[in-house]
């Protein structure tokens, strides 16, 4: 549906699958990003240069896949959609089309991550996570997570977007996904994508996994370096369980963040 950007006030057009969150939305006046969280995978650029295969887990209404494929002319993207339904709104209105960098996979993202090749893809970008009502937890879990670690070249990193507080009962989820991906990942540094937020409040985190230590280089790109400062400083505790295909409660650490939604509208 169509409605307003609260900060712009400019027109936006929208999806949404459940009663509280936006799951995409592009301006109708231009092909600026509405959100800022995917602001965030443009990091790709800093923590994994030269960069060429991308693989994307989540489609919905292609926001950062048509940016990438503005963005990186020398680049590839496989975007890996569950519903190929999503994908027919995107053509129709989210102005997605057909270019020959892009490849649309309408598959689970894990039997795709279980299936695919080891060792094809610079970075893995995942924005699966955007409903608090409906995380795939198949795509949570430390096996999900070495499945990740197995499609990527020597040096390749992931960015996943997920909504969670950092900190008291709405943080259950990220402290869990966040020691999930530390079990695996040599290197995995936090993102505040709103600073202003205090860490109780539910939020839009950026998790940055790199297979070996990520760069801690500042950047002379704007963009990038203003990025960069919002990296969360403070010690993150690490005391739930590493999720797994046999135990991965995401729904019940959700329903904590959900409770602390509502309780602040």
């Amino acid at each position: 549906f169509q409605s307003k950007d609260p900060t712009t006030a400019r027109p936006i057009r929208v999806i949404t699958v459940d009663p509280y969150f936006v799951q995409s939305a592009i301006f109708l006046d231009s092909d600026d990003i509405v959100f800022r969280y995917n602001h965030y995978y443009h990091l790709l650029r800093h923590f994994r240069p030269g960069f060429q295969k991308t693989l994307m887990i989540g489609g919905a209404g292609y926001t950062f896949p048509r940016e990438y494929l503005r963005t990186y002319p020398n680049s590839s993207i496989d975007v890996v959609e569950i519903d190929p339904g999503m994908t027919q709104i995107a053509r129709g209105h989210f102005r997605l089309k057909d270019d020959p960098r892009m490849r649309v996979i309408h598959t689970d993202g894990r039997v795709f991550l279980n299936q695919t090749e080891a060792g094809i893809y610079d970075a893995v970008l995942m924005d699966a996570f955007g409903s608090l009502f409906s995380v795939p937890y198949q795509l949570t879990t430390v096996e999900a997570v070495r499945q990740i670690d197995r499609a990527l070249k020597p040096g390749g990193i992931v960015i996943l977007n997920l909504g969670s507080a950092i900190s008291g009962s709405g943080s259950l989820f990220l402290r869990a996904e966040l020691k999930t991906f530390i079990e695996v990942f040599a290197d995995v540094r936090v993102f505040k994508v709103r600073p202003e937020y205090r860490d109780d409040e539910l939020q839009n985190i950026i998790l940055i996994a790199c297979k070996t230590e990520c760069s801690s280089n500042a950047s002379g790109d704007p963009e990038i370096a203003a990025l960069l400062q919002t990296a969360y400083r403070s010690e993150i505790p690490l005391d739930v369980p590493v999720l797994t295909d046999d135990l991965a409660p995401v729904e019940y650490y959700n329903s904590f963040a959900l409770d602390l939604y509502q309780k602040s509208r």
